[in-house]
């Protein structure tokens, strides 16, 4: 049976530029069984004795707390720096009294809940500023940190580097100024040497861990926070720990249990991303602080048609009444999507699905993009009995959490209501004195600034309507929450390469894209 023990190192830097780094907490997620004893007498009075030593890992480190000043446009690592063997070193002493030996894994750990893509940056705790993991090269012009691992011999105790080797990947080896990972990446490896001309009776080791700093002479003054997260596994060939990287196990890494404190931390800047996934099917999605100051998916929405939703993970109350007719099903107090299928898209007040299969960027006028809805999918069938103009939906497809953009009136400026007018226009869309922006001067911007390649990534994914794809590779279509005053048409995000609408208007019917932001 495998075992796990983790150490997570937390590392903050002060920039005055100061840096305080490694402040180590210890947590042991495998003990030391105690070994069990019999005895017993038989006539003759002879005694047996049983006794049982179990297998025992340990991982434990010393001198947690190191400090340093840096003046900025300065390295820390640099030859003839006070630091340039490391700030403060670590000392991770691992043992197991068996010879199936173990592997130590790493990873960026912003704090003792956020892990994961991106989170290998130390945050600024009161400009949100950044320090981005990277191993200092000649020549870098902004801040960043990075780490290394040194194997040590202790004479004085049977903890011996022979058989310890420091693992290597696509940057180099941890010996040397290496990222921190931002998924679980072996940096040690540790078990005997089974040749026949070799025996190794060492039962455990010793590394240091340290880390270095270039700090820019740009970089905002602040307290800049982070871990790093170390992660013994015994033997050393089981499975690397899955953690929640991948997976939907925690507060972390879920979108349904995200909240403004945690996606303040994780996006401190416009730009700013990271990995969460849907609880519902442990999708992963790409999410963003965007120019609007909002938290947005930057991926289509891709929950497959037939999928069971409930109030915990999906964004409706318990209380809501599910919907059981026009496409809906309902099961054990659970709403369940239709199935797949391009053969609705032709009734209002319908729900439909269609999962295309190709999660890409690569939209066409042959190739669809990511899943399409009905306005009735979208908003859970809560929107079909609203035929009233700004008037929302008031659940959706998204995640707990989550919810659908909303748009606005096109009469009596009624379009500046919305979340999609607001992010248009700080997307360089010119919407002042209108819903919609095709002036040769301006119509391009949001495309420019938020469309394929960029941090919003909106598509330009097409739409179905009436069993038909139509305009893939040309015109992108997002729902909104947000009724018309007519009971077969809804608000939806317009834009092409040349022209944007922020409360375009039409058939509920139509299978567009959906983009989920957090909050209410």
């Amino acid at each position: 049976m495998s075992k796990t023990i983790y150490i997570i190192v937390n590392m903050s830097i002060m920039h005055k530029t100061k840096l305080i780094m490694l402040l180590l907490t210890i947590t042991l997620l495998s003990g030391i069984t105690l070994a069990s004893t019999k005895a017993s007498a038989d006539t003759d009075s002879t005694d047996t004795i049983s006794l049982t030593v179990p297998i025992a890992c340990t991982m434990t480190g010393e001198n947690t707390s190191h400090t340093a000043t840096l003046d900025p446009g300065t390295y820390s690592g640099a030859t003839g720096s006070e630091y340039e063997n490391g700030i403060g070193k670590t000392t991770l002493t691992a043992i197991c009294n068996d010879d199936n030996g173990f592997s130590i894994y790493a990873i960026g750990y912003t704090s003792n809940q956020y892990e994961g893509e991106n989170h290998t940056k130390l945050i600024g705790q009161s400009t949100n500023s950044a320090i981005a993991t990277k191993a200092y090269a000649s020549g870098d012009t902004t801040s960043n940190w990075s780490m290394k691992l040194i194997k040590i011999t202790d004479a004085t105790v049977s903890y011996n580097p022979q058989n310890l080797t420091i693992q290597s990947d696509t940057e180099g080896t941890f010996s040397n100024w290496h990222s921190v990972p931002d998924t679980y990446t072996k940096v040690a490896e540790y078990h005997a040497n089974t040749g026949s001309s070799t025996t190794d009776t060492t039962l455990g080791v010793k590394l240091e861990t340290t880390y270095a700093a270039y700090i820019s002479s740009s970089q905002p003054a602040d307290t800049y926070v982070g871990q790093v997260k170390y992660t013994m596994v015994h033997p050393y060939d089981a499975a690397a720990p899955e953690g929640p990287m991948g997976l939907c196990q925690d507060s972390d890494t879920c979108m349904q249990q995200q909240t403004t404190a945690s996606l303040v931390l994780k996006l401190p800047n416009v730009g700013d991303t990271t990995t969460l996934y849907d609880a519902r099917d442990n999708q992963a999605y790409t999410v963003a602080k965007l120019a609007d100051g909002k938290y947005w998916m930057t991926e289509n929405l891709n929950i497959a048609g037939g999928t069971a939703l409930s109030s915990e993970d999906t964004d409706f109350e318990s209380t809501y009444t599910l919907p059981t007719t026009n496409g809906w099903t309902a099961t054990d107090g659970k709403l369940v999507l239709p199935a797949s299928s391009i053969s609705g898209f032709s009734n209002n007040n319908y729900a439909y699905v269609y999962n295309s299969g190709n999660k890409t960027s690569n939209c066409s006028s042959s190739s669809d993009c990511y899943s399409y809805y009905s306005w009735d999918a979208a908003t859970l069938g809560s929107g079909r009995a609203i035929a009233a103009e700004n008037t929302d939906a008031p659940y959706s497809i998204c995640p707990k959490n989550w919810r659908l953009p909303t748009s606005g009136a096109t009469s009596s400026e009624g379009w500046k209501r919305g979340d999609f007018h607001t992010l248009a226009t700080n997307y360089g869309a010119n919407l002042e004195s209108d819903y919609k922006d095709s002036s040769s001067a301006t119509g391009a911007n949001f495309y420019n600034n938020a469309g394929s390649g960029t941090t919003p990534n909106f598509l330009l994914a097409g739409y179905y309507y009436s069993r038909v794809f139509t305009n893939g590779g040309s015109n992108g279509y997002y729902w909104s929450s947000t009724s018309t005053s007519n009971s077969s048409n809804a608000r939806y995000l317009f834009f092409s390469s040349s022209y944007v609408n922020s409360a375009n208007g039409d058939g509920r019917k139509g299978g567009y894209s959906v983009r989920c932001l957090f909050g209410s």
